[in-house]
């Protein structure tokens, strides 16, 4: 998933999040790594690298750059509703893998309302903090190849998202992230449907459920040597056990273990700044 980039200690009796200036505009280059598999189930490895210019912008209600386009509906100090962004690699059917034969996977794109509620935050000193927030998405996710586009359904996501700053000295942040997965019919029929014109004496004929999909374990780093750069790598455990197509024939395995690695170098930024809620 694109997203495998993108994230406990005592009771804080802390009432906000954290209020942060940071600049209206950033420029700079970003760029990854991601080792991942081509739908969840698979063994299919699925590989990417990329480099790419980014640019962010933000003001009080609209934000362009941090995972994409959205507005800001709810801001609060204990509470935040935006719009969030995700998604999963295109992919080929390896040979002799479960899916030759079968049409190649789209790019899937996805976007939707994200509700973010604090559940507390702790100031260590004046540069180590730790926060736990539990983080809920629903999704609309679109396929294309780039010549049409196609409606793939619905994806809802839960869980908590933890991260502890400054774990050594200012440069080095942890982030722990642990979620649950579902999907409506059309987006579980696209990947773990076999239509009768695609049975073969190795697959069988399958019409998917909607329901579970997948839960995931990440686990993270975030670097800063230098402040204009930023370095990030992790690690997410999956577990498609119990799934509601694990009966599907393009089912295979129960689990897999991801990785990313990605950095984001900044050099150009604005004087004038603006106080936002941190979301990291």
């Amino acid at each position: 998933m694109i997203s495998l980039l993108t994230p406990l200690c005592a009771y804080s009796q802390s009432d906000n999040f954290s209020l942060e200036s940071k600049p209206v505009w950033e420029a700079g280059i970003g760029g990854g790594y991601i080792n991942s598999v081509d739908y969840p189930g698979s063994k299919d490895p699925n590989i990417a690298q990329f480099a790419l210019p980014f640019f962010i912008y933000r003001t009080e209600i609209f934000r362009v750059g941090e995972g994409g386009v959205g507005a800001v509906a709810v801001e609060e100090p204990r509470l935040k509703l935006d719009v969030s962004f995700g998604g999963a690699l295109n992919a080929e059917p390896e040979p002799d893998s479960v899916r030759t034969g079968l049409p190649d996977l789209d790019f899937l794109f996805e976007f939707g309302p994200r509700l973010q509620i604090k559940l507390f935050e702790k100031q260590w000193d004046t540069e180590s903090q730790s926060r736990l927030d539990w983080d809920s998405k629903v999704r609309a996710v679109i396929g294309t190849d780039f010549k049409s586009a196609k409606a793939r359904g619905f994806v809802f996501s839960t869980g908590l998202a933890y991260r502890q700053r400054a774990i050594a000295g200012n440069k080095i942040d942890f982030i722990v992230n642990a979620d649950i997965t579902f999907a409506d019919q059309r987006y579980n029929d696209y990947l773990y449907t076999v239509l009768p014109e695609f049975v073969t004496p190795q697959r069988a004929s399958y019409k998917a459920n909607p329901g579970y999909v997948e839960s995931r374990v990440f686990l993270g780093l975030a670097i800063r040597p230098i402040p204009s750069l930023r370095i990030f790598t992790g690690m997410a455990l999956f577990s498609y056990a119990n799934s509601a197509n694990e009966s599907s024939p393009l089912f295979e395995t129960d689990t897999s273990t991801q990785y990313a690695l990605g950095f984001a170098w900044i050099p150009l930024r604005s004087k004038k700044t603006i106080k936002v809620f941190s979301s990291e």
